[in-house]
């Protein structure tokens, strides 16, 4: 795998991306008041970015509706590279990666996942991520804080799109509150229709660990899903001719 930053790049023919199976109930999630302030909770920054009225966050992540996939990963026979921005979020510890979805805990060891962000790369990061080999399952993960611990998270601990790799409850004792099976640590929203092209996600991450009950500052968890905000936007693995990181964002647009 290989990770280009404002570089040339190989590109291919957006294909259409599968949801993971299975569908199963709505999944809750416990939102909470950011301590950030009101004007830097997670709706706020959503209505900056795509226009108020677009998105609810409350009622249109992936799994707020019964029959949604539900452990949540990206599926496809053929994704060859991703175009991955960073658009909001309010801290700047954090490292974000991807990860090879394989039905297992992944282990982050520079196999099988890579690093895109780190912690100062901030808001208007761009990467490619260019596999080896046509992807066909994978999800995001989160270092909190970067290589030191976290609330509730010390050292390797990693948060996951998928959420059943997340453990359940404050530091894995146990759940406090519904989804019983995995703590949500990030929320998923199809922009395809927003950005008017296909294969097209938003992610937001929470980087305090879920599982306590949203208190406010700064005890537990405040559960506002607004620390790491960034946009994905998978290819296909039908070859195309080479092109730059400017060709790619204008057949992104």
């Amino acid at each position: 795998m290989e990770i280009s930053r404002r570089f040339l790049a190989m590109a291919a023919v957006a294909s259409t991306i599968c949801l993971a199976p299975p569908a199963g109930a709505a999944v809750p999630v416990a939102f909470g008041s950011s301590w950030d302030g009101p004007s830097y909770g997670l709706q706020a920054l959503v209505n900056a970015l795509y226009g108020a009225g677009r998105i609810n966050v409350a009622t249109d992540y992936l799994g707020a509706r019964p029959g949604d996939p539900d452990p949540w990963f990206w599926v496809d026979h053929e994704v060859s590279s991703l175009l991955v921005r960073e658009v909001a979020g309010n801290a700047s510890r954090n490292t974000v990666g991807w990860y090879e979805e394989t039905y297992a805990p992944p282990i982050i060891d520079g196999v099988g996942d890579g690093v895109i962000f780190d912690g100062p790369s901030g808001e208007g990061a761009e990467a490619v991520v260019t596999f080896d080999r046509p992807m066909t399952r994978f999800g995001f993960w989160l270092d909190p804080n970067g290589a030191l611990d976290a609330p509730n998270a010390p050292q390797p601990e990693r948060f996951f799109t998928n959420r059943h790799y997340n453990d359940r409850g404050p530091d894995g004792s146990g759940a406090l509150h519904a989804p019983w099976d995995g703590d949500v640590q990030a929320l998923v929203f199809d922009i395809s229709h927003i950005k008017g092209v296909p294969n097209t996600w938003l992610v937001c991450f929470e980087d305090l660990d879920s599982g306590p009950h949203p208190a406010p500052c700064c005890t537990g968890t405040d559960n506002d899903f607004n620390d790491v905000l960034f946009e994905v936007h998978a290819f296909g693995a039908t070859p195309a001719r080479p092109l730059s990181l400017a060709d790619l964002k204008r057949r992104y647009r």
